[in-house]
């Protein structure tokens, strides 16, 4: 059977087309992979951070009652800002 020219560049151009979506997926897929787990990592590293902070803050806790004083828990820091124009 006798194809038409057309036909065949049209094959040909989606398989093209087909190959290229392929990567690029696959490229989005690594990226988001590696994305996803630098976020898990950061995660990983605030939760430590955070439990070092409660522990040392319990430490000073028994610290202080050990030693029979008192224990001031820390407070938030806090900024005012004031914009003045003239």
């Amino acid at each position: 059977a006798v194809v038409p020219e057309q036909y065949k560049l049209k094959v040909q151009l989606n398989a093209l087309l087909a190959e290229e979506k392929k990567q690029a997926l696959a490229a989005k897929k690594k990226e988001r992979s590696e994305q996803r787990h630098a976020l898990k990592m950061r995660t990983l590293k605030y939760d430590k951070e955070y439990a070092a902070h409660q522990k040392k803050l319990v430490a000073l806790r028994r610290e202080a009652k050990l030693a029979g004083n008192f224990f001031v828990e820390p407070e938030a820091k806090l900024l005012f800002v004031i914009r003045i124009t003239g």
